[in-house]
């Protein structure tokens, strides 16, 4: 079995997490242009995006599908996604290679197994996927505004955690933001916080957690760290995951694992 991870974009200006396992390769949304996913997949040494075997989406915001109307008809790649966000889509991406998903019902792309779970954000059906091969299991949750007992059931026992961390609730309400904005991003069909995130993460127990989609000005990586840390040494024993940050604006670290 071998894995190969990276955050290739994480912030509100656009989200893509490029995620390889055996030889079967994927794009978890396409937030970013076409030019610079095909840079990103080059500079961690991946081929270009003519290899995918397929591009997941997570919902139909701006920041999670720019790229894909180009990528997809460029490299004929299929997009696998819920009925209600194609259509939401389908104006700005026009027709494209798709395979239609319904929330809680497992898939398969090849060898590799995709659960999506149904998360309260403000898009029209939004989800987020636990993905398996074998005993690998793989979780990616990212614009959420409220975490429950069936997410934790449903993420329990991962080996790699993707969540995002967008504020700071402290540096969030001491902004300049709007209160009509603050409210949105508060509400439970907003976004986590880190507090939210350290809570999943002690409930879930990943091995490997990264954290990404921080806020560039109501977050950071050092805040989002230190506050997550500090959740986590309060509220647990003898658990603490491997953290990797991955800073708003910039590609995370490459997280791969090779094994016979």
């Amino acid at each position: 079995m071998r894995f190969k991870l990276c955050v290739l974009a994480g912030s509100s200006k656009g989200n893509s997490i490029f995620l390889k396992i055996d030889d079967e390769r994927f794009l978890i949304d396409a937030g970013i242009s076409n030019r610079k996913i095909e840079k990103a997949l080059k500079d961690i040494n991946e081929p270009n995006p003519s290899h995918l075997t397929g591009i997941i989406i997570t919902h139909e915001h701006s920041d999670h599908i720019k790229g894909l109307k180009t990528l997809a008809k460029k490299y004929q790649i299929k997009s696998w996604l819920t009925y209600d966000t194609y259509k939401k889509i389908r104006p700005k991406t026009g027709p494209i290679d798709t395979e239609f998903i319904e929330v809680a019902e497992s898939f398969s792309i090849g060898s590799v197994n995709f659960i999506p779970y149904e998360i309260p954000h403000d898009a029209v059906d939004p989800v987020a996927y636990v993905i398996t091969k074998e005993k690998l299991r793989i979780g990616i949750l990212l614009d959420c505004g409220k975490t429950s007992t069936y997410l934790f059931d449903g993420f329990r026992n991962l080996d790699v955690l993707i969540i995002e961390a967008n504020h700071s609730f402290d540096q969030l309400l001491s902004s300049t933001y709007s209160d009509v904005l603050k409210t949105r991003i508060l509400s439970s069909e907003g976004h986590l916080s880190n507090w939210h995130a350290a809570e999943f993460i002690i409930n879930a127990t990943p091995k490997v957690v990264v954290i990404t989609h921080i806020s560039e000005n109501n977050n950071s990586a050092e805040l989002a760290l230190s506050e997550i840390e500090s959740i986590l040494a309060l509220n647990t024993e003898n658990y603490m995951p491997f953290i990797v940050i991955v800073p708003s604006n910039e590609r995370g670290a490459i997280i791969s694992l090779e094994e016979e």
